[in-house]
């Protein structure tokens, strides 16, 4: 049978008998591989030693093992460096100093300016703490603000628009300083 007549029984089966597609398909001779050897031409060409993946093995294992190291390393030495820090209470308030000048006559100066740290702290109570501490107001104009936490350190040197510009770092809030009020957004 011609290439051309089996182009065609291939294209219009309808109009051949079964008989004539079976001898079509008597006819055409497909070679069929064999299986062994092309799964070992395979295998040379694909699979790497044995010897080599276990250098690949050990060497993964080592980096495993520094980075878990370097890890544990670090987490002791952020922990240590906690302690050492004072973690504040809500009910501590800075004192006011220009009160004591007041009513003692004399120039006060604290004595040590340690960090106030607020650690997962809402923002409604650490404002209170900075309305306290420079006597200014705090007006939300965004309400969920309230309740979002924060883990902010506080030096005692720091001006109020340094404060602000610290939390203002954060993308959830927004803080602005006119006169003596802070709104937040």
């Amino acid at each position: 049978m011609k290439k051309e007549e089996q182009i065609r029984m291939l294209l219009h089966p309808e109009k051949y008998t079964d008989e004539q597609l079976d001898q079509m398909l008597d006819e055409s001779n497909i070679p069929v591989p064999d299986a062994n050897d092309a799964w070992e031409q395979f295998q040379k060409a694909h699979i790497v030693a044995k010897s080599t993946t276990i250098w690949y093995k050990i060497a993964a294992m080592f980096i495993g093992i520094l980075m878990l190291s370097g890890i544990a390393y670090a987490a002791i030495i952020h922990f240590i460096k906690m302690e050492d820090k004072p973690q504040v209470t809500l009910t501590e308030r800075k004192p006011d100093i220009k009160k004591m000048e007041k009513t003692y006559g004399a120039e006060m100066t604290p004595t040590k300016k340690a960090p106030v740290v607020f650690n997962n702290v809402e923002l409604q109570q650490i404002m209170q703490y900075v309305a306290d501490g420079y006597g200014v107001k705090v007006e939300f104009k965004n309400k969920a603000a309230r309740t979002i936490r924060f883990y902010l350190q506080w030096e005692a040197d720091d001006t109020l628009q340094e404060i602000i510009d610290k939390i203002n770092h954060f993308e959830k809030v927004h803080l602005t300083l006119n006169e003596d009020t802070i709104t937040i957004k």
